[in-house]
Order: C-alpha cells, then structure tokens, then sequence
C-alpha cells in the first residue's frame, strides 16, 4: 500500500486530529489515504494469505461476518469477505501501524458497514467530545468533505476492524476508552482511506501520539475560528446530516 501524501485537506484535518485534549479525556484521530499499489511487504503479506487461506473450488471467498444490518433481523444475513477485500484490509493496517503484525488476523475480525453506523460512532465518539455544537458541526463537515473528495463516497464500501484486547494497536497503552477503525474501499480508483480515532482518560499516562501539541477545547478561551477548519468561504454549523443531504446519495 502506498501511503498518499498530496491532499491538503486531509492534512489539515490529522493537525487538528491529532491530539486533543478536552479536559475529561484526551483523542487521537487520523485519516489516512492509501493507493493500492503493492509494495514487497504487500506482495509477502498475499502470500501468506494464499498459503494460509487456499483457493476453494468454486470460488474465492475466504470467510464470513454478519452485517450490522443483519443484527436487527430475525433472519441472519451474512456477507462474505472475499480474499482481494481481506488482503486490502490486512495491508492498510500493516501500513497505519508499522509496529504491528496484523498478518495473522481472521477475516471474521473485520465487518461491512453501512455509512450511516460510520457516522452514527463517529458524532458519539470523536464529534461529541468536542463541547460545542457549532464546532462539532463544522470539524464533522470539513471530515466528510475531506473524504468524499479522496475517496467518492458513494461509490465505496465501508469496513470496520473490530479488534480484541490482543491485537489491537496501542492495547497495552494505559486508560484506553474507545476507539474506532474505519476503512473506505472504492475498487474503481484502487484507493482506501483509512480513519481511526480512540480516547484516553485525561489521568492516562502521556501517550505516544503526544509528540504533537494538544489543542484544549474550553468554551471560554477557545474559538471556532482558533480551529482553523474552514476559510470565509465555508458553510458554517454543518453537520454530517446536512453535507451528505446536498452531497451524498445515500
């Protein structure tokens, strides 16, 4: 996976993501554009999935998940992974997170989601902790821009790594308390975008991402326009209802 660099927008946003401190809890946020473009480590990586994963007659299909929208049915519906898909997923991982070794995941590790639960954890989890509606609305708004001019929306497939305690990155981090992983597959540009946020307790112990500054978000001394998220020309208060109502077919 090559790791693409030459978006503005999505720089913008990870210096702003990148560490924030609320006052009960501190999160860490990124979002990250991928070509999938096969580097040596990707080219190891599909071998070891073909060889722990042989080719079955009758197809290519390498695991199974059930689907969030399933979970509200009396009759199950389950969605297959196919192999390109897992090995996609496997190879932006081993990519955002060079440390770790995720060749050996289970394809029952990921899920297909729909964008409205993306969204839905995105406002509940990183959204809402950033105190004022009108800041929230206009970092919402200026993420899913970001994203849709990458990666098309609407012509993407959304999966979720659903990691336990022994695979996920930054586990044996102390106060941990939520997290997300997200990824945006559109086949016909042969790109991913991958987001992933988590939070800790503001009485964790200093992090690795806190390298960078940390913006405090206080209702008193700290602006909508200190966030630096949009120019004169942007729509303000946006929320991710209201862009991908005019944007997005969903």
């Amino acid at each position: 996976m090559k790791y693409l660099t030459d978006n503005e927008s999505l720089e913008n946003i990870n210096n702003q993501l990148s560490c924030i401190d609320t006052g009960d809890c501190r999160i860490f946020g990124r979002i990250e554009a991928y070509s999938c473009k096969n580097t040596d480590d990707d080219r190891r990586l599909k071998k070891h999935v073909d060889e722990k994963y042989p080719v079955q007659e009758g197809g290519v299909e390498i695991g199974s998940w059930q689907s969030p929208r399933s979970m509200n049915n009396s009759s199950p519906l389950n969605d297959r992974i196919s192999r390109r898909t897992f090995f996609y997923l496997l190879a932006t991982l081993n990519a955002a997170f060079p440390d770790y070794d995720f060749s050996d995941l289970n394809p029952e590790s990921f899920s297909k989601v729909p964008i409205s639960i993306v969204a839905n954890t995105v406002n509940t989890t990183l959204l809402v902790h950033l105190g004022i509606d009108s800041v929230a609305h206009a970092v919402g708004a200026k993420i899913w821009a970001a994203i849709d001019e990458v990666i098309d929306l609407n012509e993407c497939d959304m999966y979720s790594f659903n990691p336990d305690g022994d695979v996920e990155p930054d586990a044996e981090e102390q106060g941990n308390l939520w997290s997300f992983y997200y990824f945006f597959m559109n086949r016909k540009l042969k790109r991913i975008v991958f987001f992933t946020a988590r939070a800790v307790s503001c009485l964790a112990p200093i992090q690795p991402e806190e390298k960078n500054a940390i913006y405090m978000l206080d209702d008193a001394d700290q602006s909508i326009e200190d966030l630096r998220f949009y120019n004169d020309t942007d729509e303000r208060g946006l929320s991710y209802e209201q862009y991908t109502m005019g944007q997005l077919d969903l």
